[in-house]
């Protein structure tokens, strides 16, 4: 066990360095100076493709410069799957806190947009018996009224603001799942010593349901704009009387509608071009990969000492990313 924790600490220390070292001149595809050695924001015509970046005189340094920035994205995307696979959430969380370190915030959320669905059908097919619909489909309905808004924030907003803004979204998500943690224990504690009568059922249910609405709400807001909608239904499953099955499936089952409803609101934005499903198709395999290891590695390390590691780490690159803006 204590082998297997160092091993993992080495891997993530190498990879923190890596990123921030790729960071120290961050390739921004909205800045058409570096365009030619970073992924473009831009949509392909139906008759470019990925080698579009590949058309001038220097073709071979181009082509090698985004062969190198696919595999640090890619590594981005196993960590992130990694991590996922762990704690049973937290793919979009880490890879939003990585990701603009190498590429434009903007281009960030819409790849991890694209790759988090299939990142979220495997679990959420692990999990399906712990479905519970109720909670499930008034978190749904919130969530088609708060994504939209969050969509037009998302394309609003300066590229700079965007990229400090998910800094602090990130602090504000690791504060949050600290607090929810003890709260959950708290509660815990305490439901030994509390007894429910039968007579506030309906009361409850009603509760339960604006509950469910409002972080729909919320996280569907969090999802358009900074692709991060993760602490509002966290906390919402964390004080539930769920155990783990129902826990994992209402979070991760209500995250892949989620990604659906976004991917489906950027197609009617025109936002996703050729160039970027490709890009997302070829950094899928790492996540997955990155999932299947962290799910061997996750029954040898503790949970606790698991989910602070990572925390400090990303709560380094958040400071990163408030910091440096999208400069």
């Amino acid at each position: 066990m204590n082998t297997t924790t160092r091993i993992f600490r080495t891997l993530f220390a190498l990879a923190m360095v890596m990123i921030v070292t790729c960071g120290a001149t961050p390739l921004q595809a909205d800045d058409p100076t570096s365009a030619e050695t970073s992924m473009t924001t831009r949509p392909v015509s139906v008759g470019n493709g990925i080698s579009d970046p590949m058309d001038n005189h220097n073709a071979n340094d181009i082509g090698n410069g985004w062969v190198i920035v696919i595999a640090v994205v890619a590594l981005i995307a196993f960590a992130a799957g990694f991590v996922h696979s762990g704690i049973g959430f937290g793919f979009g969380i880490v890879a939003i806190g990585l990701m603009p370190l190498v590429i434009d915030a903007r281009k960030t959320h819409l790849l991890v947009s694209l790759c988090a669905v299939p990142v979220q059908m495997g679990t959420v097919w692990a999990y399906r018996k712990g479905v519970v619909w109720r909670p499930l489909l008034f978190a749904l309905a919130g969530a088609l009224i708060g994504l939209p808004l969050g969509l037009w924030l998302f394309h609003s907003i300066n590229l700079d603001w965007l990229t400090r803004g998910t800094g602090v979204a990130l602090l504000l998500m690791i504060g949050y799942s600290f607090h929810n943690r003890k709260a959950s224990r708290n509660r815990a504690d305490s439901t030994a010593t509390q007894s429910t009568g039968g007579s506030s059922n309906v009361a409850n249910d009603r509760k339960d349901a604006g509950g469910a609405t409002g972080i729909g709400v919320a996280s569907g807001f969090l999802m358009g704009a900074v692709t991060m909608p993760g602490p509002p239904v966290v906390a919402y499953a964390l004080q539930r009387d769920w155990d783990q099955e129902q826990f994992k499936a209402f979070v991760n089952q209500f995250l892949l509608a989620l990604s659906v409803f976004k991917i489906l609101g950027l197609l009617v934005s025109t936002e996703i071009s050729r160039q970027s499903t490709i890009e997302a198709l070829l950094l899928i395999p790492a996540a997955l990969l990155g999932i299947a290891i962290g799910k061997r590695f996750s029954t040898r390390l503790s949970a606790g000492g698991f989910r602070t590691m990572v925390a400090v780490g990303l709560a380094f690159v958040a400071v990163l990313l408030i910091a440096k803006g999208a400069g």
